[in-house]
């Protein structure tokens, strides 16, 4: 999220001063990563190296997308709670038990993907 100052860091026990954070999906042979970062540097338009089934998520643009693209990749964006752009809903994603889901926040699931 936008919480990526000194000050934020300070009070949290997880770093969130990097520019990004790869999250291995666990179970598969050679396991795809989950590229997690804000999305000002790494993002649709400068990706960072990937591997076939690897996946983008950032929130920068605050603009909800769950696109395919390239080698079988996924591009995710859950939106924003607060401030959503576009005329897009307040959205949100979480991932459970290696599953993905993209939901609104009355809970409505506009996609889900087991990982």
């Amino acid at each position: 999220g936008n919480c990526d100052t000194e000050v934020d860091q300070m009070v949290l026990e997880f770093p969130v001063l990097t520019e990004y954070m790869l999250i291995p999906i666990l179970g598969a042979g050679a396991p795809p990563v989950i590229f997690a970062t804000h999305g000002h540097i790494y993002n649709e338009n400068n990706l960072p190296p990937f591997h076939k089934g690897d996946i983008l998520l950032h929130g920068h643009t605050h603009v909800p997308a769950w696109e395919p693209f390239g080698n079988e990749n996924l591009y995710l964006n859950p939106g924003s709670v607060s401030i959503p752009k576009e005329n897009s809903a307040h959205s949100y994603m979480i991932l459970e038990d290696g599953l993905a889901k993209w939901k609104n926040l009355y809970g409505e699931v506009y996609h889900e993907l087991m990982l």
